[in-house]
């Protein structure tokens, strides 16, 4: 009786251990798929490649311009004014720049707005192409001293997919126009 009862015990231990080898087995394959399936990009690559970051540059240079000339007028209009007429001038010119800023402004807002779009859309279109689990910056902008680095949150595997989501981006932008 003793012998059958040791048998089964060892029966018992042995398909626990199986049971539980095969557990992690599964998951070890599991997560070998997951790391296949995980893709990056450089996201600073893709904002600059994208036809409005251009037209944001461009309009960032016409609001700096823009304003400099203004302020080179009131300036000139100013020298050897009173203080009072200094401030009704001030008042002038405020009124007039703040239209002209707004409406620069509300164009870069929009602009950038339309690229974030574009890009999570090229993102995500990339990620249901080529079925990734995730898609992620490879890198991280991180200050050094005086200076803003990438450094690099990759190191091994995955995919990188930043020409994929740029030529994704290219054909999104160019069924608009």
């Amino acid at each position: 009786m003793t012998f059958s009862l040791k048998a089964r015990m060892i029966n018992r231990y042995r398909v626990i251990f199986l049971s539980v080898l095969i557990f992690f087995i599964i998951i070890l394959f599991s997560l070998g798929a997951l790391a296949q399936n995980i893709g990056y990009i450089s996201l600073a690559r893709v904002n600059a490649s994208h036809p409005n970051t251009e037209k944001i540059k461009q309009l960032e240079l016409e609001l700096r311009t823009e304003l400099s000339t203004r302020q080179a007028k009131l300036n000139e209009e100013g020298k050897g004014l009173e203080e009072t007429e200094l401030k009704k001038l001030e008042e002038k010119f405020n009124t007039e720049w703040d239209p002209v800023k707004q409406k620069i402004l509300s164009q870069m807002q929009a602009l950038q707005a339309e690229r974030n779009s574009d890009i999570l859309q090229a993102i995500k279109a990339m990620g249901e192409k080529g079925k990734y689990l995730a898609i992620i910056n490879s890198e991280v902008p991180v200050f050094t001293g005086n200076e803003l680095n990438e450094y690099p949150i990759i190191l091994f595997g995955s995919e990188n997919l930043t020409q994929d989501v740029i030529a994704e981006i290219q054909r999104i932008t160019a069924s608009k126009k």
